[in-house]
């Protein structure tokens, strides 16, 4: 960017408009570069992430990340029209390295600032820099609770979505999630069909259920929550001794914060020990059958892609545009189909892979669900469910006693 820069500088130094009566002087690209490089983008999207962290850890103040929210859709949403997109960064990394294809440092720096962040404050970039989040976050308006069962099973979804949109990705099939991304037609102002319905679909889930996109939906949310689980400052309730009323658990709707758990319980250890027992030994299974769902899957991902369905269309007559634009290009049929079936083995290796990595992550979870946790005898946040909102703040009267002593 900055050598760029200089270089456009110089070259209006070096290069005067000419004393021609009739000449005029041709319109330059400095203004329009530095006004919309990603690079500013990413300026801005490292102030919104520091101030976000001032605003959740210092002030622990709900009203102020309702305010950071607000900016974050105002900025992120609305004046970069949804940049940076936690739906497409990650596809347009994976191709880049699957492909050897060069990524400009600014998307690099879009897609791994959150993630950096993460390992530090937890998801801070969910909590309004995302522009995705922020919409859902100022829309919501009363808390329907998922029941606690439902909502892990429903949060395996955003998992399987970032193994097959990788897949997707690395071998060129597209970006399809991109095209269904429920609040774009929001920030455009452009709400055609079918898109609009889907996206009064989620803004009227929205209204009820907390972030539904974000928790079932989102593949970056996975990366985000697998690194703010290892967050080096994580969110507390409360700085002073908890008295278990809990009004934070009641008044978190998206089951991040977690209640002391009873470890008098000698018959709860044995049935615990005993249910981790059956999960690792389920292990293989799982692991298959995982593998054969992206196995069977693979057939399906590889027809998205344009050199078999091309491939197909020839073999079986169809006459189309592309059949018609392949036909007059040097390429033989043979070249295609050995393309195509080069394309359909490495789909099916890929996508079996996936489906092995799926089951993993799957048994982990529940491993995760079913183990001990340490033992306290106080409410405790999830960091990696934990979307900064600050909601368990406005509900712990501890800390709401504290403000109004400060005031």
């Amino acid at each position: 960017m900055i050598p760029r820069l200089l270089i456009l500088f110089a070259a209006q130094a070096r290069f005067p408009a000419p004393e021609f009566e009739s000449y005029t002087l041709p319109k330059m690209s400095l203004e329009e570069l530095a006004s919309d490089s990603v690079l500013w983008r990413v300026l801005v999207l490292c102030v919104f992430l520091a101030a976000g962290s001032f605003c959740f850890y210092k002030w622990r103040s709900r009203k102020a990340m309702l305010a950071y929210s607000f900016a974050g859709l105002a900025v992120f949403g609305f004046l970069f029209a949804s940049c940076p997109c936690p739906v497409g960064m990650f596809q347009n990394v994976a191709q880049g390295i699957a492909d050897g294809s060069y990524i400009p440092p600014g998307v690099l720096l879009l897609f791994a600032l959150p993630l950096a962040a993460s390992l530090f404050l937890g998801r801070i970039f969910c909590g309004g820099a995302c522009p995705l989040g922020a919409i859902q976050e100022l829309l919501h308006w009363k808390s329907v609770f998922v029941p606690r069962p439902l909502d892990r099973i429903l949060r395996m979804a955003p998992v399987l979505l970032l193994l097959v949109f990788s897949v997707c990705a690395i071998f060129g099939i597209g970006f399809p999630l991109c095209y269904f991304e429920p609040y774009l037609p929001v920030f455009l102002l452009d709400f055609a069909s079918p898109f609009a319905i889907l996206s009064a679909v989620f803004l009227i889930a929205g209204l009820f259920v907390s972030r539904p996109f974000c928790r079932y939906v989102c593949p970056y949310g996975v990366l985000l929550r697998f690194f703010s689980y290892f967050s080096l400052l994580k969110p507390q309730i409360t700085s002073h001794e908890c008295v278990n009323c809990r009004l934070c658990e009641q008044g978190c709707p998206n089951g991040a914060v977690l209640p002391p758990e009873n470890t008098g319980n000698a018959n709860q250890h044995r049935a615990g020990s005993r249910r981790i027992s059956m999960l690792v030994a389920c292990i293989p299974f799982a692991l298959a059958a995982g593998g054969l769902f992206g196995y069977l899957g693979a057939p399906v991902l590889s027809s998205f892609h344009r050199d078999v369905r091309l491939a197909r269309e020839l073999d079986a007559g169809i006459r189309s545009e592309a059949v018609e634009a392949f036909e007059s290009t040097t390429t033989t049929r043979e070249e295609l189909r050995v393309r195509a079936v080069k394309l359909q083995n490495g789909v099916l290796l890929a996508s079996t892979a996936a489906g092995v990595l799926f089951g993993a992550v799957v048994m982990a979870e529940l491993i995760a669900e079913a183990r001990r946790r340490k033992e306290e005898e106080i409410y405790t946040i999830d960091p990696s469910l934990c979307f900064c909102c600050g909601r368990c703040y406005a509900a712990c009267p501890l800390e709401r006693k504290e403000k109004h002593h400060e005031k």
